[in-house]
C-alpha cells in the first residue's frame, strides 16, 4: 500500500490532474463553443490527454531518478531508492514515454498530420535531457520547462484546430495562445523561485543555475515579469468591465490578480528557503486559477 501511495507521489498526481483539467477546458470551454468543430472524437481526445499525462509522469520519474543525491542535500523525502527501486523507476519511465509518443503519432495519423507525433517525441526527449543536463545549466532548464508547459496548452489546438480549421478557428487559436503565453511566463517564474528554494543543495552539487550564478539579476527578472503580468491582467480586467463581463472580471480580480499582487509583495522581502517554498506554492495556485478562468470565459461568451 505504501509503495502504491509513493508511486502516485512520484508521478505528481496532482500536477497531472491539473494538466488533464486544463486540456479538457481548452477543448470544451474554447474550441467547441467558438468553432463548433473538432478533429478528434471523445475517445481520441482522451488518448491525446493520456499521452500528455504519461509523458509528464515519465518526466517526473526520470527527474527524481537523477536527483536522488541533490534531493538528500535539500532534505526532500526520497521515493526512488527507498520504496521504489531504481530499475522499476527507469522501466516505468520508458513504458510511459513509449506509450505517450506512440499515441501522439497514432492520433496525428488519424487527423491526417502524422508529423504532429514529433511534438510528443520532442517533449519526451526534452524531459530526459532536462533531467540529465539542462536543469543544472544557467537558464537552459528554466526555459525548457516553460516551453513544455506552454506546449501542454498549444498541443490541443494543434491536434483539434489545425487539421480542420473554419472561420472562427483563428480567434479560438489566438485565445489559446494567450493562455500558452501565460503558462510559459508563470512557469518560468516558478522555476526560478524553485531554484532559489533549492540553491543550498544545488551549490554543493556544483550546479550553475540562474538563481546561483546571477541571484540578484534572477530576482529582478522575476519581479519585473510579475509586474508586467499583473499589469496585463489589469488591462484584461478593465476590458471585461468595458464589455460588461462583471462576473468574469470579479473572478480574475479575486482568483488571479490579488494573489499575484500578494506574490509580488512577498517576493520583495523573501530571502530564505521557507519563504521561497511559500512563493512557489503561491505561483502554482495562480497558474491553476488562471487556467480555470477558461470556465468563466465560456459561461459569459
Amino acid at each position: 500500500m505504501v509503495k502504491i501511495i509513493d508511486f502516485f507521489r512520484l508521478i505528481r498526481t496532482k500536477n497531472l490532474l491539473i494538466i488533464a483539467i486544463s486540456q479538457y477546458l481548452i477543448r470544451h470551454s474554447i474550441i467547441i463553443p467558438m468553432t463548433d468543430s473538432n478533429s478528434l472524437n471523445n475517445l481520441q481526445f482522451f488518448f491525446l490527454v493520456l499521452s500528455t499525462i504519461l509523458i509528464a509522469a515519465a518526466g517526473y520519474i526520470i527527474n527524481d531518478y537523477f536527483d536522488t543525491r541533490v534531493d538528500r542535500l535539500n532534505n526532500r523525502k526520497l521515493i526512488i531508492d527507498q520504496t521504489i527501486k531504481r530499475r522499476e523507476a527507469i522501466l516505468f519511465h520508458f513504458v510511459f514515454s513509449g506509450i505517450g509518443v506512440f499515441l501522439g503519432f497514432f492520433l496525428g495519423w488519424r487527423v491526417g498530420m502524422i508529423n504532429l507525433g514529433f511534438i510528443n517525441l520532442f517533449c519526451s526527449s526534452a524531459l530526459w535531457f532536462y533531467s540529465t543536463n539542462f536543469k543544472r545549466v544557467y537558464l537552459s532548464g528554466n526555459l525548457l520547462i516553460s516551453l513544455l508547459a506552454s506546449l501542454v496548452i498549444l498541443i490541443i489546438p494543434l491536434y483539434e484546430i489545425i487539421p480542420n480549421p473554419n472561420t472562427n478557428s483563428v480567434n479560438a487559436f489566438y485565445i489559446i495562445c494567450c493562455y500558452a503565453i501565460f503558462a510559459f511566463f508563470t512557469t518560468f517564474i516558478r522555476e526560478i523561485i524553485k531554484d532559489f528554494e533549492d540553491a543550498s543543495g544545488d551549490k554543493k552539487m556544483g550546479y550553475t543555475t540562474f538563481a546561483i550564478v546571477s541571484a540578484k539579476t534572477a530576482k529582478k527578472i522575476v519581479q519585473s515579469l510579475s509586474l508586467i503580468l499583473i499589469t496585463i491582467i489589469g488591462v484584461v480586467i478593465y476590458l471585461q468591465f468595458i464589455y460588461l463581463a462583471f462576473y468574469a472580471a470579479a473572478y480574475v480580480v479575486l482568483a488571479v490578480e490579488i494573489p499575484f499582487i500578494y506574490f509580488f509583495v512577498k517576493l520583495l522581502n523573501t530571502n530564505d528557503t521557507k519563504g521561497y517554498h511559500h512563493l512557489s506554492q503561491t505561483i502554482k495556485l495562480i497558474i491553476l486559477t488562471g487556467t480555470l478562468s477558461m470556465l468563466v470565459f465560456t459561461i459569459l461568451f
